[in-house]
């Protein structure tokens, strides 16, 4: 059963959860054999489209989009959605698995986020400036992931009001969780960052490499240890 669950409220002070609704399944409903990586599965188009419909009102070119735009693929861990310096207007949505944005600084890799469970995300920059990204996206884990061209999304809002609404209301999340993302970075200590990863994603410690943890709190690993063990 796939479920919709409301965000929290957006002015939470959290950074990292760019979700503007979570995203559930029940695994023995959506259980494909998976034979390779990096699979497309089947969904059930007319439950997602009840499921959005109980928060957005939608109508009829709107559930066209979703019936034949949104696409669900399975990626292996260590795969790339998006790569530094390109352009994807895509905007993902993590069904199950967990992914990370990043991007080199002096020779090293910079994480900038982590998107478990239930998160929206997307190279920013390309949507809103149409520009390169100086992103990139990877898979942490074995990674099911629904995804959509944003443009195409675009294109739709010049003929239907719903799906402006729509655009307008993802962007709003989009923007909103980078603003506080921001936020933390100049105003948060290494500590009170540390303590807001982990209300916000608990198990991420089990689920991502120490080191791209500390980049993503801008610390070292050392100092991430020290962190640790005072908590």
């Amino acid at each position: 059963m796939l479920h919709f669950v409301p965000q929290k409220e957006l002015h939470s002070g959290r950074a990292a959860d760019f979700a503007a609704f979570k995203i559930q399944f029940n695994n023995k409903e959506l259980s494909p054999i998976r034979k390779s990586f990096s699979i497309f599965v089947k969904t059930n188009t007319l439950e997602l489209l009840d499921q959005i419909s109980k928060y957005i009102k939608l109508d009829a070119l709107t559930e066209d989009f979703f019936r034949n735009e949104t696409q669900t693929k399975t990626y292996a861990k260590g795969e790339l959605l998006s790569q530094q310096n390109t352009y994807n207007r895509n905007v993902y949505y993590m069904e199950e698995g967990l992914a990370r944005t990043y991007y080199f600084e002096k020779g090293k890799d910079i994480t900038t986020n982590f998107y478990s469970e239930g998160k929206s995300f997307g190279s920013i920059d390309t949507i809103f400036n149409n520009v390169p990204s100086i992103y990139t996206i990877e898979t942490l884990e074995e990674s099911t992931i629904t995804f959509c061209d944003y443009k195409k999304l675009e294109d739709l809002c010049a003929v239907s009001l719903t799906s402006a609404n729509f655009s307008r209301f993802l962007l709003g999340n989009l923007m909103t969780q980078m603003s506080k993302r921001i936020s933390s970075l100049q105003h948060m200590t290494a500590k009170e960052k540390y303590a807001q990863l982990l209300d916000e994603n608990p198990n991420i410690i089990l689920r991502a490499p120490l080191g791209m943890i500390a980049s993503y709190l801008g610390i070292s690993q050392e100092t991430l240890s020290r962190i640790r063990s005072e908590i």
